[in-house]
């Protein structure tokens, strides 16, 4: 009688816990993405959340979360692997204090267009070696790199070259913040994007870069600057997604593969949204606000570019086996390119 009894109480706790199983399946996985730009660009986000969630027919929901609204940038990476978070998105040089390797995604005039930079994250190994290093610091999943918004610098006043800009205070990261002081003796400093407006206004600094003129002129940036400096120093930045180790281990194969894909389907998207916005911000500035668009002399964009690849080299390439690999990688590009000899 009592193994009919116990044998009924293992029945009914089996029955609940495939019960319970069930529901949460049915119910679906509910994760939270932060990423590291401002809430303006949260709709980047929905749109990878949106095609996981129909390619998981439901299975998969993801709530987006802008820069700050959860955890500091700085701490994004961290957050996410200790499961704070689930996901997260984020730029290898955001996080170049602790992954080093990542500050190489500032460095400017690299790349002559956009299939040459793609052709270095996707052919020459870059996004294999940045994820490696992200991975092995963070214990972190990284799910893809993708192509987003340009680099381009505004200022207060008209700059037609490299030495209208001495004496000012630029916003902007190193390598580039360094190789303006060096050729210029600018000075530089890196804000957060809600600073940025009261900063110029206030003429505390002189120039910015906060993506190109799309992101600029969302930011109303165009109301306190007068110039918009071409070329642009980025053909695009690369950012990528990444998640939780634990959450993706636990994940069928079928669904780590849509969030992977959907990365790609994402870039596709980000990509066309930049190209044709960044044209439409930057005609809007000049024909509406009064925007002067100037261009930085040829010399002027030889000698940063020279600075770029002596820092690779020099520098750069000793920091460590992922930055050697990395410098090894981007100084091949550019020379099948022809942007080097």
């Amino acid at each position: 009688m009592k193994s009919k009894k116990w044998l009924g109480k293992v029945a009914f706790a089996i029955f609940m816990v495939l019960a319970f199983s069930f529901q949460a399946s049915a119910a679906g996985t509910k994760w939270r993405l932060q990423h590291s730009w401002g809430a303006a660009e949260n709709h980047f986000f929905e749109h990878y959340a949106k095609i996981v969630n129909e390619m998981s027919a439901g299975k998969i929901q993801i709530s987006v979360f802008a820069d700050g609204e959860l955890v500091n940038v700085e701490k994004l990476c961290d957050a996410v692997a200790a499961g704070t978070l689930e996901m997260g998105h984020t730029h290898p040089d955001y996080q170049m204090g602790t992954v080093p390797v990542g500050e190489l995604e500032s460095a400017p005039y690299l790349f002559g267009n956009l299939k040459e930079e793609m052709a270095a994250i996707y052919r020459y190994g870059l996004g294999d070696i940045y994820k490696e290093a992200f991975e092995k610091r963070y214990k972190i999943k990284v799910l893809g790199f993708q192509a987003d918004d340009c680099g381009a610098l505004m200022f207060t006043k008209e700059v037609n070259s490299l030495k209208d800009m001495k004496g000012m205070n630029i916003n902007i990261l190193d390598p580039y913040a360094t190789f303006l002081h060096d050729l210029t003796g600018a000075s530089s400093v890196y804000m957060g994007p809600e600073e940025l407006y009261t900063s110029l206004s206030r003429n505390v600094i002189q120039g910015v870069e906060y993506g190109g003129a799309k992101a600029m002129y969302d930011m109303s940036l165009h109301e306190v600057t007068k110039s918009f400096l071409l070329p642009r120093h980025q053909i695009a930045y690369f950012p990528f997604y990444f998640i939780n180790q634990r959450a993706w281990d636990k994940l069928p194969a079928d669904q780590q593969a849509i969030l992977v894909n959907a990365v790609q389907a994402n870039t596709v998207y980000m990509a066309a949204f930049y190209a044709e916005k960044e044209q439409e911000a930057l005609k809007t500035m000049v024909d509406k606000h009064g925007i002067k668009v100037t261009h930085l002399p040829e010399e002027d964009v030889k000698a940063i570019t020279n600075k770029s690849v002596e820092w690779i080299k020099n520098d750069f390439s000793k920091r460590g086996p992922f930055c050697k690999k990395a410098a090894d990688a981007v100084l091949k590009a550019m020379k099948d390119f022809g942007r080097i000899e």
